[in-house]
Order: C-alpha cells, then sequence, then structure tokens
C-alpha cells in the first residue's frame, strides 16, 4: 500500500435555533485527514464552532468564536448562506 496524506477542510452552516424574534445560525470547521504509512492508517475529524450569525431587529451580523471573521467571508466560504438567512 504506498503512502498518502490527505486533508480536507470545509466551513458549514448548523441547525438554526430560534429564541422569541432572534435566529442564531452555528457556523463550524469540520477537519478530516487521513494518512497511511508502511502498513498503518490513520484518520481523524474535528468539528469546531467557528461563528455564529444573528438576525434580530437590529439586522444581521456574525460574531466570532475564534478570530475575527465578517459575514462576507462566511458567504464566500458557505454558498448557501444566504438562502438560510432568507428561510428565518
Amino acid at each position: 500500500m504506498p503512502d498518502y496524506d490527505t486533508r480536507s477542510e470545509k466551513w458549514r452552516a448548523g441547525e438554526p435555533l430560534r429564541i422569541g424574534r432572534v435566529t442564531l445560525l452555528p457556523i463550524e470547521r469540520v477537519s478530516m485527514r487521513a494518512k497511511s504509512a508502511a502498513a498503518h492508517a490513520w484518520l481523524t475529524a474535528c468539528k469546531e464552532p467557528l461563528a455564529l450569525v444573528v438576525r434580530d431587529a437590529q439586522g444581521i451580523r456574525a460574531i466570532e468564536v475564534t478570530t475575527a471573521l465578517s459575514i462576507e467571508r462566511l458567504r464566500d466560504e458557505i454558498p448557501e448562506l444566504d438562502d438560510l438567512i432568507t428561510l428565518w
């Protein structure tokens, strides 16, 4: 079996949560890595919170969870984000 090291990362929207007139949409990053060497193979996966999109009487905004983040960056990474926001 040839050695390999494969990595992938994807940002995705979680399940929206509505509390009164406020809707929260969690944004998460999912990372996976598969690696083999000699007769061994490893697979790791990680899901971590990245941001929270908030929609309320003040409008729509993204709140960082780990680092500075803009709603534009979220739109770039998650093409269906505007559709999800519209469903609220």
